[in-house]
């Protein structure tokens, strides 16, 4: 054996030991990701689950924002209603204060005696008895 074989078939030998051990990290890996396909499983199973927890939960959020819509648009019927009476009210009470300032104001008591009426009328009161 020459001195150049001997060197070629220690890198051979130096190659296959490289080999050999990224042989063993690769076989390593992949009994990991076996044993872990379990977990995968059970993982990918409360995934669905969580998912149909969550449509079941938007299906109800669907109902309730129906039926609060529903009751909203009845509280706002309602609202409109009592608003249009307010407004009834409110113009009736304005052509009352304005009908009432438009009649004539009445005469006082000065008006009807100008004589200065409260003696005149005690004076008479007592001649009345």
């Amino acid at each position: 054996m020459t001195l150049a074989t001997l060197v070629f078939e220690g890198a051979v030998a130096l190659l296959v030991l490289i080999a050999a051990v990224m042989l063993w990290r690769v076989d390593a890996k992949l009994r990991a990701l076996r044993s872990g396909q379990d977990g995968i499983r059970a993982s990918i199973i409360a995934l669905d689950e969580a998912s149909e927890r969550a449509r079941a939960s938007l299906a109800s959020l669907q109902r309730a924002a129906r039926e609060s819509g529903a009751e909203l648009d009845e509280n706002v019927r309602r609202a409109r209603g009592i608003s249009d009476e307010l407004r009834l009210l409110v113009d009736a009470g304005d052509r009352q204060v304005d009908a009432a300032a438009a009649r004539p104001r009445r005469k006082s008591i000065a008006d009807h005696f100008p004589d200065g009426g409260r003696k005149t009328i005690y004076s008479d009161l007592k001649d009345v008895r």
